[in-house]
């Protein structure tokens, strides 16, 4: 199932000339990781097996109207062909290219906070119980090559699911729930949690890694400044953004882009079932 309200596609025949952006790949290491437990759990989840986050510079002054242009700029820039890979399949590399299109959508980047997710723990029939939340077990269903074994993944994935709409459409498409959802899916080999708060924990430090907030100067509150897209699909003649056994539905690669402190970082995964 693909969202598509809200998706875009890039062409050639856009007013704007592509070229007017120039990258260059920043030494930089996210903090989230840092932590061993947080790095034993990143490992558990699949997420170190066709998975990479990266930063670039960019150049010139950036505004939303202008993703079409940046994103194809980004593909052809030197920097970025040296330095970002694409999967081929299981712990096989490729190159990225110059795209003639590409397919993209904006998220929301309007939380400071977790708030939104702490409903989980107030849904009936419970998704999470008790003090410690014990994510609650459900019969083993696959939908779209995913496992689901508890009602906390089939509510962030299935349609179906009684509480999926407690999400709604505006807040899925808020950054902050595609890290969690992400999270709370993992990679390929995926071992999941028994416990709600360990993906709480890890959701908060990868926004923190993706965003940056700053103090509105006229309301004096704390919002984030960063824009965030996922990117979903390129036509190229040299590369795919993701291998064909990839799920189509849980790979991804977001490009936060920091227009005051001009960097763009990508968090990629594609999700490649084991078998």
């Amino acid at each position: 199932r693909r969202e598509m309200a809200g998706m875009q596609i890039a062409g050639g025949d856009e007013g704007d000339t592509s070229g007017a952006f120039a990258f260059d790949e920043v030494d930089w290491t996210p903090t989230f990781n840092k932590e061993v437990a947080h790095r034993d759990l990143w490992i558990k989840w699949g997420m170190d097996q066709e998975c990479y986050v990266k930063r670039f510079s960019f150049d010139e002054f950036f505004s939303a109207h202008q993703a079409a242009v940046f994103f194809k700029d980004f593909f052809s820039s030197p920097a970025v062909q040296a330095s970002m890979g694409v999967s081929s399949g299981k712990g096989t590399w490729g190159r990225v290219g110059p795209v003639k299109s590409l397919e993209f959508e904006e998220l929301k980047c309007t939380l400071t906070s977790l708030d939104i997710l702490q409903k989980i723990k107030e849904l009936d029939p419970p998704v999470v119980r008790g003090s410690k939340g014990a994510i609650t077990k459900c019969f083993d269903e696959m939908v779209d090559g995913l496992l689901i074994s508890d009602e906390l993944r089939k509510m962030v994935v299935m349609e179906e699911s009684e509480h999926f709409e407690e999400f709604d459409d505006k807040e899925r498409k808020e950054l902050l729930f595609h890290v969690f959802k992400r999270l709370v899916v993992g990679g390929g080999s995926c071992q999941y949690e028994d416990e709600l708060q360990p993906y709480l924990d890890y959701t908060r430090a990868v926004y923190k890694d993706l965003v940056t907030v700053a103090k509105n100067p006229t309301t004096k509150k704390l919002q984030v400044t960063s824009l965030a897209f996922n990117l979903r699909s390129v036509d190229a003649d040299t590369f795919s953004l993701f291998p064909s056994r990839a799920s189509e539905e849980h790979s991804f690669c977001y490009a936060v882009v920091e227009p005051l402190q001009r960097h763009v970082t990508i968090w990629y995964l594609a999700h490649i079932p084991p078998f």
